[in-house]
């Protein structure tokens, strides 16, 4: 039996709406073949006549550790693919990762600061394959620039997301239009996320950088293109401003998934690079 106790099992049955007798958007047949493909159990041999929560519950009761923590963990992984993870439910998806990594045996620390802050584990359960495909997918994207720009808007808040980074989508205030925010190490940053053919220039950065000025003295921001950025600017921006942004493409992005690193330490180094060096481009292959 695994070592699960009755509120935690409760976080699980919330997450993916067991009440009903479901379990997420499985039919009978995809169910089983997912739980015969994760841990090698054929659900309706073994619990004949049980609807999927009966028997998700069941297999909780009479299994392991990791076996149980190895299933909840890719039904989780499941419900990233599927794009499942809302603002309702994403604390609750957060606490059942704690679980699901106690489970299976990863430790982790759970910082504390404010008691009305959900916490978040330090490990990921990111699916780094899955995540590089799709930002593929939107290389290929074969609508226009704009519908692409609101794809990869949207790729980055799940991104954000899975790696722990309360994302925020993107909003207007009076005036202005930002791509969406997400917080790293307790700091707010803005996001400005541009896929475009063209290479973003020194006016670009200098407008992103004085909106992220214009907020606070502890905002800070991240530039991401898909085009890279001119050599003009990265030459010439810095000079005789305060630079509040680092910068981010593509490109850098697929290696950091392909290499499967952990994004929160990639942005930290870079935001190391920028406070300690001045450089806001400081690239993945130098840090």
């Amino acid at each position: 039996m695994a070592n699960i106790d009755y509120i935690e099992r409760v976080c699980f049955e919330k997450l993916f709406d067991m009440s009903s007798g479901y379990i997420l958007d499985f039919t009978n047949r995809t169910f089983q073949e997912f739980v015969y493909e994760k841990i090698n159990i054929d659900v309706y041999a073994k619990y004949q006549g049980l609807s999927k929560a009966k028997i998700l519950r069941r297999i909780m009761s009479d299994y392991d550790n990791v076996t149980v923590g190895k299933l909840l963990l890719e039904l989780m992984r499941y419900m990233q693919a599927r794009e499942m993870i809302s603002d309702e439910n994403k604390v609750t998806f957060r606490k059942c990762s704690v679980i699901g990594n106690r489970l299976i045996g990863k430790k982790f620390t759970v910082k504390k600061s404010n008691p009305a802050t959900p916490f978040k584990p330090t490990t990921s359960i990111a699916d780094y394959d899955l995540l590089l495909k799709k930002l593929t997918d939107i290389s290929n994207y074969s609508d226009t620039p704009q519908l692409r720009g609101f794809e990869f808007e949207k790729y980055l808040r799940n991104l954000f997301d899975v790696h722990g980074l309360e994302p925020r989508g993107s909003f207007k205030i009076i005036g202005e239009q930002i791509d969406g925010s997400f917080i790293l190490h307790n700091e707010v940053y803005l996001l400005e996320a541009k896929w475009t053919n063209k290479k973003i220039d020194k006016g670009d950065l200098v407008i992103f950088n004085e909106k992220v000025s214009s907020k606070s003295g502890f905002t800070r921001g991240l530039f991401i293109s898909f085009s890279d950025f001119s050599d003009e600017a990265l030459t010439t921006f810095a000079h005789g401003r305060t630079v509040k942004i680092i910068l981010m493409t593509v490109q850098e992005l697929s290696i950091a998934l392909s290499r499967k690193f952990d994004l929160t330490k990639v942005l930290s180094a870079k935001v190391r690079a920028l406070a300690e060096e001045g450089d806001f481009n400081k690239s993945i292959f130098c840090l």
